[in-house]
């Protein structure tokens, strides 16, 4: 009788979870026609600016209705063990990963609003390795590395992102670990990796402070005399590098450790999308039926402000409007540190030197912007046949870091490679 009740009361609760989300994707898609019509008249007041706003949206949207999919994912785990199932259910892997996708995405789009809130959804910078946060004292980096290097690579995550980014796509060692470019330095070269988490939404100088502060403590604590320090940032991860080491002290320990920074697909001067963001929020500012619109994008968080103009430190961004689009300054950039500078030009284009691909980039970033700052000699990798997102975990790439860095090179699938 208690089976049948636990049976009975279970697949009520299926099917109510079914139900719900039947729901949540029809509401899908009626969102989706609307706003397809939406876009399809702005884009013929405004003309092709529409499009980059068009695609954020439709990430927007995708990342929103799979949040609430997932919620109801995490409801039915809930709500199975209620119905006689306590002893069996453990959220898996798979969907606290999912979950803390979603908080990242949340920290990109309002983060700079959420540091002083008390919420789970909100998290300072922290070190992480193997899934879990490492504490940055003897005990705890020692625990987490036992077979600690003298040389690091710091891994920092562009936006809306975490250090499972690395891991994109990647490939499995002979123990199940995805490799990622931090595991496979460790295993062919001299090198420790270590990979950052912060909150992306945040100024791009208040994390470059942040992480100056946290390699300090790092190299301080390390247990091993570090020799070599290299950061490696992809994205907005990029640009906190570099925001890092401009705001170090000209005799800080931890900076005249670092002797190379490589920046993978970083908008130095500017990203297309936030771009052309600015430009549409300011149209849609003109007409009264789409004013409302142009208060919610610019409600978007100061560190996606800082992708317009590539914003390093605060001197860049204090004083002026982020949402007026008549501002198109430039600023030079020089760092106190003897330092070698890479930068890593993903390309849409097969032939990375194609010039239909120039303005295209990577998909989000410009060639141009990507190739480095002003006012530095740096040295610059097109690579062909590469988007915004594969600059994370992708062969040539991995190739390209290795070499600056002494590590052995992977055989690439194919010749034309």
């Amino acid at each position: 009788m208690t089976t049948k009740t636990k049976s009975g009361t279970t697949s009520r609760a299926e099917t109510a979870g079914e139900d719900a989300r039947g729901f949540v994707a029809g509401l899908r898609d009626a969102h989706g026609s609307t706003t397809t019509k939406i876009f399809g008249r702005a884009r013929s007041l405004l003309g092709p600016v529409v499009t980059p706003l068009e695609l954020a949206h439709d990430v927007v949207l995708s990342g929103t209705y799979s949040s609430l999919e997932l919620a109801l994912d995490v409801a039915g785990v809930v709500a199975r063990p209620a119905a006689g199932f306590v002893a069996g259910q453990v959220p898996s892997r798979v969907v606290k990963r999912r979950a803390t996708s979603v908080a990242a995405f949340v920290q990109g789009l309002t983060g700079d609003r959420l540091v002083d809130v008390d919420l789970p959804i909100s998290y300072p910078m922290t070190l992480r390795r193997s899934g879990y946060d490492v504490p940055i004292t003897k005990a705890g980096l020692s625990n987490a590395y036992p077979d600690a290097s003298s040389n690091l690579v710091v891994f920092v995550h562009g936006f809306v992102g975490t250090e499972q980014m690395w891991k994109r796509r990647a490939s499995r060692d002979d123990e199940g670990r995805r490799l990622s470019y931090g595991r496979r330095l460790e295993s062919l070269g001299d090198w420790s990796a270590v990979w950052v988490r912060y909150n992306t939404g945040q100024r791009v100088s208040t994390n470059g402070r942040d992480l100056g502060r946290m390699l300090a403590r790092l190299v301080a604590r390390w247990p091993v005399p570090v020799d070599r320090v290299v950061l490696v940032g992809h994205s907005m991860g990029g640009l906190v590098v570099h925001s890092a080491l401009l705001q170090a002290a000209p005799d800080a320990p931890w900076a005249g450790l670092v002797t190379d920074t490589v920046s993978l697909g970083t908008p130095y001067h500017g990203a297309l999308l936030e771009k052309s963001v600015n430009v549409v929020a300011k149209e849609f500012d003109n007409h009264r039926a789409t004013r409302w619109a142009g208060g919610v994008l610019r409600f978007r968080s100061q560190g996606i402000k800082d992708l317009r103009h590539g914003n390093l430190v605060e001197a860049d961004w204090k004083g002026f409007d982020p949402d007026d689009p008549e501002d198109h300054r430039a600023r030079d950039r020089r760092h106190l540190h003897p330092i070698r500078h890479l930068a890593v030009v993903g390309m849409i284009a097969p032939q990375p030197h194609a010039w239909w691909g120039r303005p295209l980039g990577d998909g989000m970033v410009s060639r141009s912007s990507a190739a480095g700052l002003e006012g530095e000699i740096w040295d610059t990798a097109y690579v062909g046949g590469v988007n915004h997102m594969d600059l994370l975990n992708h062969p040539k790439v991995y190739n390209v870091l290795a070499e600056r860095l002494g590590v052995k090179q992977l055989p690439l699938r194919h010749p034309g490679d």
